[in-house]
């Protein structure tokens, strides 16, 4: 409705429809914010309200060009930009004209969208004025058919300028884990303008001192910039680092080889096209939009670069956005800088680490854990637990240094990071790609929204460069490089993590990214040699550590500990800690550990301004962003019963009642909603099913993943049982994290199977590779007999047969278990060059994967229920997520009528509101009452069906599904 007017998109009359008539409506308050004005839009699309907002504004911010990803939903937009990228002409190398002609284009689109296109909240302004005008009319009089068709077209226009607000705001909002096309406009207007107030710099603390003055803020801000990233240094030593590893001459054809027009494409969509553009204004969504028209000039600027080394400077131009690291930052240090680099810069930088990704696993050391395919963030937090538990139980005295490195990224010296390369056998072609790359940028620090100043760099890499990450771990190699120096020298010891070898496994240090951890025996000579290789990487490499922020931990009973922290430098600290995220050195099962879980879902919901988003939207929510925080934590630890009730109280609260302070009715029960789809729920994930299928994960990985350190670790630590897998962990030796994993075992494998391949690691009788159980399990009495009862398949194969080295001659009543053996075997054929694999039962790739061993742990028995529930009409896609919800409730009978108040014991007569004739029920209501009936009658007619009218509206969906699938 609007006003009075009926907003019914619909080929029928629109008139059918009076504007006296009853409607269903539900309205979304908000509290005011501070710095903002609000004003009362009027209610649009059905009942649906849009709360107009926006800050307060600046006289001092000067916007810059920056793309609506909204503009490619127009139609003949792709049309009209090939129009006038066709009509430029400019002569000069490529890149110039690429650059030229992005440039003309920019200005281009300024003009068309302020005349053509103009402002969307004008646009809509306009249409519902024209909207008001005719509901005018039809107040007085009956609509003319020409009348009906334009209102038909206007309530179009209104549904596609909606459409392209939400897509509006939910680009400035950067909330792109939430659905657009569901009517959360105002969440992500909220959002966008929350990051907005947040970033805003309103003083700024110099010397102890506040500078409220823009201009004064701005030089401040420049300046300090300007000397973070100036080389402080006119000379470095150097190091040699003779044992780095070596790229091979293949490796290097492969980093080198020619720019191919479809890796270039795939490079610009694995870019997010939502992401903040940089100077040149134009997202990732345009280049792989618009790609067929800007292709010739884009692959000939990228060739270019692989041909002469270089590119146009001003492609290289980066804007530097604060981001606070909490409320009501001041000082600067308390700001993170993060560069928004150009789009065709972006797109070289991408081509450039794809390549690199490629080479780094073989280039970077084991103990390094970030970037690098096959290793993740979770083996470093495994390593790092199992190492410290090791280090508890020998009951030896033992320190852990948990280093940060100030600035890390900022404070690179190029230098340093060249000379690395070089030393691992990198190009000079490709040596003198990075260094053009890093070297040529010039900065401009987005303050306020306004770009401020205009200076180059001397040292540092981007935050926001694809390539950054990579360049990075190669110079973080140095200190990995001087640490395994001094421990092939006697002059470190690590810590063992076997439980009897004397000479077996020993870590000394862990890394991810700049996160570092260095493990050591309580010595003073091994600090100060630590103390010294940290000096001489400072002097190398510019990267500092920040001894205010770095700690050791003493493991057992250290004498002196103060003393040590003293020599090294940093601050002594007390396990339990945290390392990268999660629990290190405390006890895996204890509730305490959780309690930051916890912490972070309160806050998350604390921030999030609930009550402007559909029930839709606090669904995608819940399911993407509620589910991940514990998820990061249940990857590797077992969460007690305690914390997941915790939990689940959080996503109930939220999803039926949002952030406000008033109970609101919790209508389907929480088991129900747990469900998957298709068995009736809503796909909300059952936290302790989530929590084995993520945990399961280590043991597919253990069993078929590349030979990593963590798998060394768990190894050497509890020793194999088989083939595939370690002991059971009985003994109170051992880390709780495996243990927890280890438990788990039979659960795993009852759902993989084993195909034998050089018959090698699969066991004859104890592992499940030629039937449905093992072949102890089938012929028990032939495994008694048998003398190699631990034999892999491999040892019983002859080549012409099997040979199962029985003890004795079998007895005449025994020869039908030979036969029916040789019945079973009679599928295998022979033995082949390929390794034995494990093969995952769930799925038909038979690939372990978190969401199918989660799938198949959440299954019901039953499939009667799941045949019965509409779940493919509830679902349809295309369809705003809201209405799906509202669907399902509706098929749940959970709607809040009269009688479902009734039945939470609130006394009431159960009326139906609209015939006040019978008992207002969902089914009722929404199917049998005589209003609704005809709208039913009306829906038959145009449709041309005839029907019995189901009993329920579950019954009702199912009907048209079935219509549905008969005529699509």
């Amino acid at each position: 409705m609007l006003g009075g007017i009926s907003l019914v998109n619909q080929k029928l009359d629109l008139q059918w429809i009076s504007p006296k008539s009853p409607y269903l409506s539900s309205s979304c308050g908000g509290e005011g914010s501070v710095g903002m004005y609000q004003s009362r839009r009027e209610k649009v699309c059905e009942a649906y309200f849009n709360a107009k907002s926006g800050p307060n504004k600046d006289e001092n911010t000067k916007s810059y060009f920056k793309f609506e990803n909204w503009w490619l939903d127009i139609e003949g937009f792709n049309d009209k930009i090939k129009g006038w990228w066709n009509s430029f002409s400019f002569i000069g190398k490529p890149d110039y004209v690429l650059v030229a002609k992005l440039k003309a284009l920019k200005e281009k689109l300024k003009e068309w969208s302020k005349t053509a296109q103009g402002n969307l909240g004008t646009q809509k302004q306009n249409v519902l004025k024209q909207l008001a005008e005719l509901e005018e009319i039809q107040e007085n009089r009956t609509l003319r058919p020409e009348e009906i068709s334009s209102k038909t077209a206007l309530i179009s226009e209104f549904e596609d300028i909606a459409k392209r607000e939400e897509i509006a705001w939910r680009q400035r909002s950067r909330a792109v884990w939430l659905e657009q096309g569901d009517r959360n406009t105002n969440f992500f207007h909220r959002t966008a303008n929350a990051h907005r107030r947040m970033n805003t710099i309103s003083k700024r603390k110099v010397r102890g001192e506040n500078l409220t003055e823009p201009e004064e803020i701005q030089k401040e801000i420049v300046t300090y910039y300007e000397e973070l990233y100036s080389e402080p240094e006119q000379w470095r030593p150097y190091l040699e680092m003779r044992n780095c590893p070596m790229i091979h001459e293949e490796e290097n054809k492969l980093l080198l080889a020619p720019f191919e027009q479809q890796e270039i494409l795939e490079s610009i969509k694995a870019c997010a096209g939502d992401k903040a553009p940089g100077p040149d204004g134009y997202s990732m969504a345009f280049f792989s939009q618009c790609w067929d028209i800007i292709k010739p000039d884009l692959v000939a600027t990228v060739q270019q670069f692989h041909k002469a080394e270089r590119f146009e400077k001003s492609i290289n131009s980066t804007f530097v956005a604060l981001i606070p690291k909490k409320v009501g930052a001041e000082e600067l240090t308390d700001f993170r800088p993060i560069s928004l680099i150009g789009g065709v810069y972006k797109i070289i930088a991408k081509l450039l680490a794809e390549r690199l990704k490629k080479v780094l696993h073989r280039l970077v050391d084991s103990q390094q854990m970030a970037f690098i395919k096959g290793r993740q963030i979770m083996d470093a937090v495994l390593i790092a637990n199992g190492c410290v538990e090791s280090r508890q139980r020998s009951k030896c005295p033992g320190i852990l240094c948990k280093l940060d490195i100030q600035k890390a990224y900022d404070h690179l010296n190029w230098n340093f990071l060249l000379l690395m390369m070089q030393r691992m056998g990198f190009g000079a072609k490709w040596i003198r790609w990075v260094k053009f790359c890093i070297s040529t940028v010039k900065f401009s620090i987005l303050v306020n929204r306004t770009p401020s100043g205009f200076f180059s760099s001397q040292r540092g890499l981007r935050q926001g460069d694809p390539l950054s990450p990579f360049l990075f771990i190669l110079a973080m190699e140095g200190l990995s490089n001087l640490i395994h120096t001094a421990k092939r020298k006697g002059w470190v010891r690590g810590f063992r993590v076997d439980s009897s070898a004397q000479n077996g496994l020993e870590i000394t240090h862990l890394q991810y990214a700049d996160d570092t951890l260095i493990f050591c025996e309580a010595r003073t000579e091994q600090i100060l040699i630590l103390r010294v290789i940290f000096i001489i990487f400072e002097a190398v490499s510019g990267l500092h550590i920040n001894w205010g922020k770095s700690f050791i931990y003493p493991i057992n009973e250290v004498a002196q500990v103060e003393s040590l922290a003293g020599v090294l430098g940093g601050r002594v600290g007390e396990l339990p800690t945290i390392y990268l995220g999660m629990p290190l050195g405390g006890k895996s099962k204890s509730i305490g550990i959780w309690n930051g879980v916890i912490e972070k879902c309160e806050k998350k919901l604390t921030n999030w301004k609930s009550q402007y988003l559909s029930r839709g939207g606090r669904l995608t929510m819940v399911n993407s962003v509620l589910d991940a925080i514990p998820a990061y934590m249940m990857s590797v630890f077992p969460a007690p019963n305690n914390v997941i009730q915790r939990i689940d109280a959080l996503r109930r609260s939220f999803f039926w009642q949002g952030n406000e302070d008033k109970k609101k009715f919790h209508l389907v029960k929480w088991e129900e909603v747990i469900k998957n789809k298709k068995e009736g729920g809503l796909g909300i994930r059952n936290m302790k099913k989530q929590n084995k299928s993520l945990m399961l994960k280590w043991l597919w990985k253990f069993m078929t993943g590349e030979n990593m350190l963590w798998r060394e670790v768990i190894r050497a630590k509890y020793e194999m049982e088989n083939r595939w897998m370690t002991k059971m962990v009985t003994t109170p030796y051992g880390c709780g994290i495996w243990r927890s994993i280890r438990n788990l075992w039979p659960l795993f494998l009852s759902r993989i199977r084993f195909q034998v391949g050089n018959g090698m690691k699969v066991s004859f009788w104890e592992d499940r590779w030629i039937a449905q159980r093992t072949l102890k399990q089938l012929f028990p009495d032939l495994y008694t007999l048998s003398l190699q009862q631990n034999a892999t398949v491999a040892e019983m194969w002859t080549g012409q047969g099997w040979n199962l080295h029985l003890r004795r001659n079998l007895n005449d009543w025994e020869m039908g278990n030979i036969v029916a053996f040789h019945d079973t075997m009679a599928q295998f054929s022979n033995l082949t060059r390929e390794e034995d694999k494990v093969v995952w039962k769930i799925g038909s790739k038979g690939v372990f994967s978190v969401k199918s061993a989660y799938k198949d742990l959440n299954q019901s028995n039953s499939n009667d229920r799941m045949e019965l529930w509409p779940w493919r009409m509830i679902w349809r896609p295309k369809i705003p997520y809201k209405v799906n919800c509202f669907t399902w409730l509706l098929a749940k009978e959970a709607v809040l009528t009269q009688e479902n108040i009734k039945k939470r014991k609130f006394q009431l007569c159960s009326r139906c509101y609209l015939c006040e004739e019978q008992e207002e029920t969902v089914n009722h209501l929404f199917l049998h009452c005589k209003w609704t009936d005809q709208l039913w009658r009306i829906f038959s007619s145009l449709r041309k069906i005839t029907w019995v009218k189901p009993r329920n509206i579950a019954q009702l969906l199912n009907c048209l599904d079935q219509y549905w699938q008969y005529y699509n």
